[in-house]
Order: C-alpha cells, then structure tokens, then sequence
C-alpha cells in the first residue's frame, strides 16, 4: 500500500504535468494559428489592394498623360492653321476661327484656363464663366491683357506672326480626371510635382500632404529615375498636426510636355486597420488566455523572440528579393526585353515569360529553335563574336542583330550576356538579355538616311557652305567652286576664322557672331573680295545651326548686282525720257494752244461782225479746221494722261437717256449728209439714273459712233443698243453695241486697232484721215470706268463694237443744268455790251501779241476797256498802283511767271476781294492744281470763246456782290 501511496502520485503528476503542457501548448498553438492566420489575411488583403492601386494608378497616370498631349497636339495645329489676317477680314474667316477655338475649349473643358490668341495687330482671348459662357475678348494691347498665373504654355508660328497662350488649370484637370477612380474611404488621390504631395481641397488650390521622411526620400528618387512603384509608409493627415497612418503608397510617373519639371500620380490606402475588424471578438477572447498564460509566455519569451528575430530578417531578405525581381521584371517591361540562360554547349535551358510578348514564341518553340530565328550572316557573326570571347575570357559580350518573329517580320534586338567561368577558368555557360531596339533602330537609319540627304543636297549647293562653333573655330564646309574661295577651305580647318580672315570683313563676323549668339536671329552680310579669277560680291547669310554651332551660306552675287546696277541707270534713263516726253507735252500744249486761242478768238469774233455769204463761208472753213486741230491736239494730250497714269474719274449723277440721245443728236448733221438708217434701243430696265463719269462716257461713245458713221458707206446701217446687268446692291454693268454695215476690218488688224496712231490704212492716200488715236483712248477710258472693249468684223458685211462701263443706278436725283443754261439764264441777254449791267475793273496779265489783241477784241465786244501787262512783274506794279476786280492771269511769262505774280499780290492785304484767273496752254492736272496752290481763284484752258470769258465775269461780278 505504501508503495502505491509512493507510486500513484508521480504518475498524477505527470499526468498534470503532461495536461498542464498539453493544455498550455494547445492554448499556444491556437494562439499562434490564429495570429499567423490573421497576418496571411491581413497580408492576402493588402497585397490585393496594392495589385488593384498598382493598375489603377498606371491607368491613371497613362490617362492624365494622353489627354494632356492630345489638348497639346491640338493646340499646335491650332496655332499652325491660323492665319494672320483673321481680325482683319469680316466675314465667314473669323466665324470659323471662333468655331474651332470654342471647339478646341469643348474638348478639353477640364485643362484648359483661358486661350489667348496673338495677331500681327490684334489680340484675343477666350475661357468659359462660372455659368458656362463662352467668354471672347478682344484687345488692342498686349499690356491690356491680364497677367497670367499658374502654368502657361507660349505656341508660336514665326512665319505668320501668330501665336497661342495657353492658361491651364491643373488643378481642375487632375481633381476631375482622378475622380474617375474610387480608391474608398481609406483611400486618398495625391499629385507628386518636384518632391510636393498635393491633395485638392477646390478647384484651384492644392493641400499639402506629408510623408515620413523615408519614405518620402525613396518616391522622390525613384520618381526622378521615371520608375514606378510602390512603398509602404506613414501619411501624416491633412488636419491633424502629428497625427498619422500607416499606407501603404503606389505612383507613377507621367510627363506633360511642354512643362517642366516631373509629374506623378499618388494612391494611398491606409493599411492600418485592415484585418483588425474581422478580429476584433477573436482577439479579445484570447487577450484573457493571454493574460493566463502570460508567465509561460515570460518562460519563453527568449525562445519566441530568438524565433521573431530570424522570421523578421528571413521576411525582410524574402522582401528584398521580391523588389529585386520585381523592378527587374519592371525594367524588362519597360525595355521589351526577357532574359535567357545557355550552358556550356550553348544549348538554351531557360528563358523569361516576356519573351512571348516580345518575339512571339512561347517559352518551347523558343528554347527548341532559337538558332533557326537568326539570319545566316548574324549567326555565323555572334558565333565567332563568341568564340572569341571565350578564348580571350571576356566577361560581357554585347551586340545587335535581327531576329524573326513568330509573325514573320524582323525586328532588330540587343543582346548583353555575361559569361560564367568556374575556378579553372573553364567556361560554364551563359546568363543574357535580349531588348527589342527596332524603333531605336529605326530612328538611327531614318537619321542616317537624312544625314546623307542634307549631306547631299549641300553638296549640291552652288553656295559656299562653313560650320564655325560659337568661339568662331571652322568645324566643316560644303564647297563646289574652290575658285571663289580665298584660300583652300582645308588651310582653315581647326582655326579661328579671326586668325585667316582678313580686314574689314573680320571686324563685320565678330559683330555678326556676337549678335547671333545673343539674339538667336539670322544676319547677312555683303562684302567684295579679290579673287584670281576677279573681282567678286558675295552675299552671306548666317545663323544658328544648333546650341553649339553657326552657320554661313555666302552666295557668289556678282552678277545679280551688275543687273541690278544696269536695271538702276535704265530706270533713270527711262524716268528722264519720260520727263523729257511731259515737258515736250507741256510745252507743245503751249507753243500750239496760244496760236489756236488766238486763232479761234478772233474767228469767234469775227462771226459777230456783219459778213456776206462768201466770208461766212470762208470763215466756216476757218473755224471747222480750227476746230478740227484743236480735236487732234487734245486727243494727243488725253492718251498722254492716260499713259502716265493721270486720267482720273470724276462720277456724278444724270439721266442717262437723256445724254446719250443728247450725245446722238450731235451726229444729225453726218447721218443726214450720208443718208444713214440710224437707230438706237434702250433696254427695259435701264434705270433712269446713273452715278459714273458722264464727261468719259460721252466722249467714249462720241468715238466709236463717230467711227461706225465715219466708215458707213452711204445709205448705210447703224444699230445702238443699251443694256444693263444688274450686280450686288445697286451696282451695275451698263453694256453698249454699236453695228455697223460698213466695208469691215480684216481679222489681223483688228488688235491693231486699239494701238495708239495706227489706222487700219496707214498709207498717205487714206480715204478716212484722223490721228488713230481716237479708239486707243476710248479703251483706255472704259477699262479706267471698270469695263472693256470687244472688237468683232467680217469684210464686207460690217463691224460690231461692244463695250460696258461699271457704275450705280440711282432712284432720284436733281440734275444740274449745263454751264452754257446756267449761263443764258444768269444773264438773261446777250452777252455783247455785258460791261452795261456788269460792271467790273479788269486787268489783263498776258505777254502773247496775238492774245492781247483777241482778249482787246473780245472785251470790246463784251463792252469792257481793259488794262494790259505784258509779264507778271509789270502786272504786280500794275496791282499796287491800282485796284481791280478781276485779274486774267497768264501763266507762262518772261521776268516773272503767273505763279509767282499770283503770290506776290495774293500778299497785298488790301487786294484780297480780287479774284484771279488763270489763262495757260497747259491742260494737264497737275498745272491746274499748281495754278490753285499758289492762290489762283479758277483756271481757263487755252483756246478761250467769248463764252468762257463772259461766264468767268459773271461768276465774278455775283461772288464780289456777296461778300460785299
């Protein structure tokens, strides 16, 4: 019995023992299941979160980056398509422009702040409101429009002087396109720019939010290498001073050109609590057993901790390695490249999963036949590339070649393999990457391509082509002809160009150089240097060619400049012949005009006086010939204005039936003599009044008519018709046709027909005699009113001459009544003896005998006795011994000429109520305008009629009677 007394408790007690031990170990386990469990979960879910931030936060910086560079590829098209002009035209051109601006502004709404558009003269902008108008304005001052804040982007087309300032706000832009994703409540939306966390808090301003500085530091560097990637870290929340969480972060790079500076996007999910709110109950069932069991766990607290020790460095190299082998697979991403291994036999044992994204194969066909995807030349070249690598123990080994993909095409790779010896230097195999490099590839042989080009066309440039740097050191040059060169382009190759240039040409490149080095602007330059082959101009242009180089194109112009010189000295010469032709004009005007004034005056006179049958007839004759030189003379003088560009229209409003029948009228006498059916047809919307150059028109028609009766034979046709086009408004295309059954115009001569002094019978036996001039004035008078002359003639059946004339109808008008009516009723009687009921104190300033005596005969006739000077010094002593009303003043004197005598009595105060006519040969503008300038109060033309001097007289008598 005592020994079971002894025995029995030992085996109770090991037993408790055993229970106790059990118990507390079975406490345990579940204690550490249910923790490893809750850490796998807590892990399993932030793993999943940070796999769906990862994506979330690359599509979203892809996004933000693709929509930045289409608002900007808009923009550049928009600047390159607009047109200088746009705010100086009306119309469809500006409607449009606006169009595409509100467009552009619609298309990228969230981006874009306010566009300012540049013109040469004009500047506008656009931007919407807060009630989502569409805002235009207008400036006329760069200084006018608002100074800008936030980022901006300047567009400019040099070559239309247009531009594009492009106002972005980017806060708006990434709060609306980073709404698009949903990250929860625990998670947050950041944009990283130059190492700042920025959240929104409106649409125009950021937060600031913190990060640990690790953490921080690790994003930054990374951003800057263009990595993306993720961290964990503390945030420190906006709001709650040093208060923050635990998140774990994702971002990615993104570029937006043109800014500068580097852009990320950042997403944060606060990893915290995660897992704990599953948990909860579970823990706090198991805080009391821990409680309980806190001194086994104080017993093996060592144990526990030497184990934490080992799993926390185990979890932190296992973590390495995971960012090691996931920024390489990044970096194999990104470079489109995989890697692969070789043995010793260089037979293939391993590849990467990217290599099917790359070639196309899968990891078998590629393993299998890898050798059959490389050209024959490539192989047999990487073989020996290899070979010798081995024999010279070379550790790398890097080359280019081309490799088929699975799709057929070729694309060029990169290979870098590093090459594994063991301790005997025996080689072991091979580890390698391979990286598709096509479009690298290819931008190197298009740039070669187009080097060759470039390098081509200078070649081919007959201009003398240097490269300098900006020191002024010859780099290169493209030269054909060595013969315009001073020296040999190979002497200066390396030098100064100040060291083998010489005087003053040197001086001009050192301030050329220093300009364009400052400036950026192209300079030209000319100089003459002394060549062997002579003495040659050269014309040299020169500018930047990069940030590191200038260059000059000097083009031999020797040649260009002798033309030039010889177009200059045949430009003068010409201009002095034409000088020479107008003072030929000018004085012939005079010399003949002051005989025909005196010619006809007194034939005027002498129509006046009693005379038999036979003297009238005579004096008929006079008069008719008179007449008749004086037409030709005028003719000569009106195509002279004509030519030199001095014939200019003077429009008025009239009734256009009446003048053109008043204007028919005056061939009574001619259609009569020939006894010709003479008609004319009026359209029926003619208008009744007309606004053009009525004076041009009738003298137009005055010819062409003249002509068809002219060359009508007797009994003979003429047919007129007047038409009308109706245009835009109230202008209009009148439209004249003139038949005639005369003898016809040969076909070749009917463009000569419009030439000045040429007749279609030029011969000195002519049956119809004339100057030729009258239809060569005609046309140049219709194409001056906007139309022109069509000529149409068969031989023996007649001609047809068509013309039109551009002018305005009008609905009402008060016509004026021709100077001879107004005449006739101011006066009401004949003008003989005028001097009874007019009387006037007249002087006389002429220095022609022939002149005076008609101006003596005419003043007799009208009743007045005049004073005479013969030059403008004699007329001004006459002017201040005495005062006159009226003063005819002739132009061209000895002494002193009317102009000067004008302004010298112009001067006498007490002289002012005398009015001056001028009296001149010259009919050109110009001697009237000059004749006004110098204080003259009218302008008569030589030959005067007894009409003329009468109306001026009365014109005078009326003007003096009102300031009186």
């Amino acid at each position: 019995m005592r020994m079971q007394n002894k025995i029995l408790p030992k085996p109770k007690t090991r037993t408790s023992r055993w229970m106790v031990t059990f118990a507390i170990s079975l406490v345990l386990l579940i204690l550490v299941l249910g923790f490893s469990f809750f850490t796998a979960l807590r892990e399993s879910q932030i793993n999943s979160r940070q796999l769906a931030l990862n994506k979330q936060v690359e599509i979203a910086g892809k996004d933000l980056q693709k929509h930045f560079e289409a608002m900007y590829e808009d923009m550049v098209f928009f600047v390159n398509n607009l047109e200088p002009w746009t705010y100086e035209r009306t119309g469809n051109e500006q409607l449009a422009f606006e169009k595409r601006a509100r467009r552009i502004f619609n298309n990228h709404r969230e981006l874009l702040d306010t566009v300012v558009v540049t013109f040469p003269n004009d500047y506008v902008s656009f931007h919407f409101d807060r009630q989502n108008n569409f805002i235009k304005t207008v400036y006329e001052k760069n200084e006018d429009i608002p100074i800008p804040t936030g980022k901006i982007i300047d567009l400019h087309n040099a070559t239309k002087g247009v531009g594009i300032q492009v106002r972005l706000n980017l806060a708006r832009y990434f709060r609306e396109e980073l709404s698009n994703y949903y990250l929860g409540s625990l998670g947050q939306k950041l944009i990283w720019q130059d190492e700042v966390f920025s959240v929104f808090s409106d649409e125009n301003e950021f937060d600031i939010v913190k990060l640990d500085d690790k953490t921080a530091n690790t994003i930054n560097r990374e951003i800057k290498d263009g990595l993306k990637g993720y961290a964990k870290g503390n945030v420190f929340a906006l709001g709650m001073g040093s208060e923050s969480y635990r998140a774990t972060i994702h971002y990615y790079p993104i570029s937006l050109v043109p800014l500068t500076g580097t852009f990320a996007v950042v997403f944060t999910q606060d990893i915290s609590n995660i897992g704990f709110d599953v948990y909860n109950t579970y823990f706090y069932l198991l805080l009391g057993l821990t409680i309980l069991l806190a001194a086994v766990i104080i017993v093996l607290y060592q144990f526990i901790n030497r184990i934490q020790v080992a799993n926390s460095r185990l979890e932190q190299y296992s973590e390495e390695i995971q960012e090691l082998f996931r920024r390489q697979s990044l970096l194999l991403q990104e470079s489109k490249g995989f890697i692969y291994f070789q043995d010793e036999t260089g037979k293939m044992t391993s590849v990467g999963d990217e290599v099917i994204s790359v070639l196309g194969y899968d990891k078998k066909e590629f393993l299998s036949g890898f050798k059959e995807f490389v050209s024959r030349e490539d192989k047999e070249r990487i073989d020996g590339l290899i070979r010798q690598a081995k024999l010279t123990k070379e550790d790398v080994l890097e080359t280019e070649f081309s490799f088929l993909k699975k799709s057929g095409d070729w694309i060029r790779v990169k290979i870098f393999e590093k090459f594994i010896y063991d301790d005997l230097g025996h080689f072991q195999g091979n580890v390698g990457i391979c990286t598709d490099i096509q479009k690298k590839y290819e931008a190197e042989q298009e740039l070669i391509k187009s080097e060759n080009r470039l390098r081509a066309v200078l070649d081919s440039l007959p201009d003398l082509i240097f490269t300098y740097n900006y020191e002024g050191v010859f780099l290169d040059y493209y030269v054909q002809d060595r013969s315009l060169l001073i020296f040999p382009p190979e002497y200066s190759q390396g030098k100064n160009f100040r060291e083998v240039i010489p005087e003053p040409m040197k001086s001009q490149l050192v301030d050329i150089f220093d300009k364009i080095i400052n400036t950026g602007r192209s300079q030209t330059l000319e100089f003459e240097v002394n060549l062997p082959i002579g003495r040659r101009i050269f014309e040299a242009r020169l500018f930047k060619l990069d940030d590191d180089r200038i260059i000059s194109l000097a083009r031999d112009v020797t040649a260009q400049k002798l033309w030039e010189k010889g177009l200059r000295e045949a430009k003068e010469a010409a201009e002095q012949a034409n000088r020479a032709k107008s003072e030929f004009l000018a004085n012939m005007s005079h010399e003949i005009r002051t005989p025909m004034n005196g010619l006809l005056g007194i034939i005027g006179l002498l129509e006046n006086t009693p005379l038999d049958g036979k003297q009238k007839e005579y004096i008929k004759v006079i008069r008719d010939s008179g007449k008749s030189l004086n037409s030709i003379i005028n003719d000569i003088l009106d195509y002279s204005k004509i030519e030199s560009g001095m014939m200019e229209l003077n429009p008025s409003v009239f009734h256009l039936k009446e003048e053109l029948e008043s204007t028919f009228k005056l061939f009574r006498g001619s259609i009569g003599e020939k006894q010709l059916d003479f008609s004319y047809q009026f359209a029926k919307d003619i208008p009744e009044y007309v606004f053009l150059d009525k004076e041009k028109l009738t003298q137009v028609i005055y010819n062409i008519v003249g002509n068809a009766i002219k060359f009508t034979p007797i009994d003979g046709t003429i047919k007129i018709d007047i038409g009308v086009e109706e245009l835009m408004n109230d202008n209009i295309m009148l439209e004249f046709s003139v038949f005639d059954s005369g003898l016809g115009i040969p076909k070749d001569k009917i463009d000569l027909l419009t030439q000045p002094f040429v007749q279609v019978d030029g011969s000195n036996t002519r049956e119809y005699p004339g100057t030729g001039l009258g239809l060569a004035i005609s046309k140049k008078l219709i194409e001056l009113m906007g139309g022109e002359l069509e000529i149409e003639s068969e031989i023996g059946k007649g001609s047809k001459f068509s013309f039109s004339v551009f002018g305005s109808s009008k609905n009402r008008v008060e016509l004026k009544e021709s100077n001879e009516l107004q005449l006739s009723k101011s006066l009401g009687f004949s003008y003989l003896n005028m001097a009874d009921s007019i009387p006037l104190k007249i002087l006389l300033v002429e220095d022609n005998e022939i002149n005076i005596t008609f101006m003596l005969m005419t003043m007799e006739q009208l009743g007045y006795t005049i004073q005479v000077a013969k030059n403008g010094l004699e007329g001004v002593e006459k002017a201040k011994k005495d005062s006159f009303d009226l003063i005819l003043m002739d132009i061209q004197m000895p002494k002193m000429n009317g102009l000067e005598a004008t302004k010298e009595i112009k001067k006498m105060g007490h002289l002012y109520g005398a009015k001056i006519i001028g009296l001149s040969a010259n009919a050109f503008k110009e001697d009237i305008n000059a004749a006004l300038d110098a204080g003259m109060d009218g302008y008569l033309t030589k030959p005067i009629s007894v009409e003329d001097i009468a109306k001026v007289i009365k014109d005078t008598f009326d003007k003096n009677k009102k300031e009186a």
